[in-house]
C-alpha cells in the first residue's frame, strides 16, 4: 500500500510548481482535525501531504492506534484528487468507515460557488471515494458518496453540512459489521477563525453505527487548526461516541500534520 502511495506522491509532485502555501489552515478534510468536511477543494496546481495518528478506546476497554497518510492535489479549478492509506496497531474489529487494509482514492468536485449577494445558497461539492483492498480475503471495493455544503458567514465564521452513504462488501473485517452493507450519516458544524492562521471547529455526526447492525450513533467533536508556517499546518481533534452499541468509542483523539507545496 505504501509503495502505491509513494508512487502517487512522486507523480503528482512532478506535476506542480513549488511555491508558497495556498491552503488556509481553516480548510477542512475528513480527519483533519475532525470528521467534518467542506466544499472547498485544494487550489489548482498545489499539493497537500497529510499524516496523522488516531487513537480510539472502545467501551469494551479495547484500544487501538491508527496511522493515516493522504495526498490531495488541486487537479484543476474546483476539483481535487486524493489518495490515502491506513496502518493499524490493535484490533480490526470494531470496524470504521475507513478500511484499514485498503488504499482510498477519489475526487472532490465543486458544483456551486457561494455568491456574496445570496448568502443563503452555499458552496456545494461532491466527494466520491473508492476503497480498494490490498490485503485480506475479500478484494471487493467499497464506495462512498458525500454531498458537502459550506457557507461563508463573514467575520471569520463558516458553517458546513455533510451527508453521506457508503456501500461495502459484507464480511470485510475492519469495515462495517456483519449484516450492514450500507451506512448513511449526516454531519454539521462550524469553523471559527480566532487569529490569523489559528482556528477551531466543532461538529456533530449522526447516523448508522458501523460497529453494530441496527444501531445508531452520534458523535460530537472539537478540533484546532494552526498554520505553523506558510507550508505547515498542525491539527488536533477529539470526540466521543454516544449510542447503544457496546463497541462505540468512548475516547477519540488525533493529531495531524499537513505540508503544502
Amino acid at each position: 500500500m505504501w509503495k502505491t502511495l509513494c508512487a502517487a506522491v512522486v507523480l503528482w509532485g512532478g506535476a506542480v510548481s513549488i511555491g508558497w502555501a495556498q491552503v488556509s489552515p481553516l480548510n477542512l478534510s475528513p480527519g483533519y482535525p475532525t470528521q467534518l468536511d467542506d466544499a472547498y477543494p485544494v487550489n489548482p496546481r498545489y499539493v497537500v501531504a497529510q499524516g496523522a495518528f488516531r487513537f480510539d478506546k472502545m467501551e469494551s476497554a479495547e484500544a487501538r492506534l491508527r496511522q493515516t497518510f493522504e495526498v490531495r492535489w488541486g487537479a484543476m479549478q474546483g476539483m481535487e484528487v486524493f489518495a490515502s492509506g491506513t496502518t493499524t496497531w490493535g484490533p480490526l474489529h470494531p470496524g470504521t468507515l475507513d478500511d484499514p487494509r485498503a488504499v482510498r482514492v477519489g475526487l472532490l468536485y465543486r458544483l456551486l460557488v457561494q455568491q456574496e449577494s445570496v448568502l443563503i445558497i452555499p458552496s456545494v461539492a461532491v466527494r466520491s471515494t473508492v476503497q480498494v483492498p490490498v490485503t485480506g480475503s475479500s478484494q471487493m471495493p467499497s464506495i462512498r458518496m458525500e454531498l458537502l455544503a459550506s457557507w461563508d458567514l463573514g467575520h471569520e465564521l463558516w458553517a458546513h453540512a455533510n451527508a453521506g452513504v457508503q456501500v461495502a462488501p459484507e464480511g470485510r473485517l475492519g469495515l462495517h459489521s456483519a449484516g450492514q452493507p450500507t451506512i448513511w450519516y449526516g454531519r454539521a458544524g462550524v469553523v471559527r477563525g480566532l487569529i490569523p492562521n489559528l482556528g477551531i471547529v466543532g461538529n456533530v455526526t449522526y447516523g448508522q453505527d458501523p460497529t453494530a447492525a441496527g444501531a445508531f450513533v452520534w458523535t460530537p467533536e472539537v478540533g484546532l487548526m494552526w498554520g505553523i508556517t506558510n507550508d505547515w499546518i498542525l491539527t488536533v481533534g477529539a470526540g466521543h461516541d454516544f449510542g447503544s452499541s457496546s463497541l462505540k468509542s468512548v475516547v477519540r483523539g488525533n493529531i495531524g500534520l499537513s505540508w503544502v507545496w
